[in-house]
């Protein structure tokens, strides 16, 4: 499979035009190899997790975790200097999906709202509004290279460049019609005609935090036995007033403590999340459970895995699992 069209493949579920502005999404690590064999996928791309990809002959790297929010100089013989330099020697592409993923709740983001029968749910924060639209015309109505369509792939307002029935169809946001038609327009060496195209998706929001109904309110003991069951996690953290019942339920995966106020005054009876500052915690008006950020994360990128295997038939692709860098230790701990 081409590099290109993994990585496509990728944004179909991770919109680059979801990220938050001050996130590092997209290609980490390129590779001169135009080929993708093996796709390993993982939460963390740190020296153990990058060395067994490698060791099991990946040669492209999904993480959820960029490798660095800013560029930095390798001017030290460190763990990250190894890392990069792993990569580069073993010709293996490193790819990050964080913010991406994280703004598409139909993705692998809105796992715990599937897990949970959430209800019709809504995005605590929207980050932007994909309203896709496709023109499709035929290649011999202008000449499309590869080296035009690996430029067209890698615009931020075109979200997809297929080859549909002998045609090129091309989706992109629909506020960006007439750049798109510019773009394609000054690329091709004839001025193509363009037939209007039905997109693969529909209208989408993308954006941070989810809040649903469960089917039927519950006691929040009954409640917190479904999240157990759910969460893979041996401990939690509470914050604020324990609910007599849960009906509405919020949650945001990774750092999401900031959106807590949010759920709370669209009538959240629980808010779930992966990290909770001192403070959130100490003015909080609601139920805030943080679960770990890991343990809401990793899930994400396996079933992410799970997504991406069944769509794509010529390349392997296996999950990296890794452990909760957060551990509970005293003598209370097991």
């Amino acid at each position: 499979m081409k590099t290109a069209d993994l990585i496509k493949k990728i944004e179909d579920t991770a919109f680059l035009c979801g990220a938050a502005s001050w996130d590092n999404c997209g290609i980490q690590i390129p590779n001169e190899s135009k080929e993708v064999r093996k796709l390993a996928v993982a939460l963390d791309p740190t020296a153990d997790t990058i060395q067994t990809a490698i060791v099991q002959g990946a040669d492209f790297v999904l993480t959820h975790h960029p490798l660095l929010m800013k560029p930095r100089y390798l001017n030290k013989l460190d763990a990250h200097f190894s890392i990069v330099s792993s990569l580069i020697k073993n010709n293996v592409c490193l790819y990050s999906a964080h913010t991406s993923l994280d703004a598409n709740p139909e993705g692998p983001a809105g796992w715990l709202a599937r897990a949970l029968d959430l209800q019709s749910c809504k995005l605590l924060s929207t980050t932007c509004s994909f309203e896709p639209e496709a023109i499709a015309f035929s290649s011999a109505q202008g000449v499309v290279t590869d080296a035009v369509r690996n430029k067209w792939e890698k615009l931020p307002y075109i979200h997809s460049v297929r080859n549909v029935e002998q045609m090129i169809n091309v989706t992109y946001n629909k506020e960006h019609r007439s750049t798109v038609l510019a773009q394609l327009a000054a690329d091709l060496d004839t001025l193509p005609i363009f037939i209007p195209s039905t997109p693969d998706t529909g209208s989408q929001s993308l954006g941070f935090g989810t809040i649903g109904t469960l089917p039927k309110p519950v006691s929040f003991g009954i409640f917190a036995e479904q999240l157990a069951s759910v969460v893979n996690r041996d401990y939690w953290v509470k914050s604020g007033p324990t609910p007599d019942t849960v009906s509405k339920v919020a949650y945001c995966t990774g750092s999401g403590s900031d959106f807590a106020p949010k759920a709370f005054a669209l009538g959240a009876d629980v808010f779930i999340t992966g990290d909770v500052k001192y403070h959130s915690a100490l003015d909080t008006t609601g139920c805030i459970l943080d679960v770990g950020h890991f343990s809401l994360e990793e899930e994400m990128m396996r079933q992410f895995a799970l997504q991406l295997k069944a769509k794509l038939n010529d390349i392997e692709i296996f999950f990296l699992p890794a452990q909760d860098p957060m551990r509970l230790v005293g003598p209370f701990a097991e």
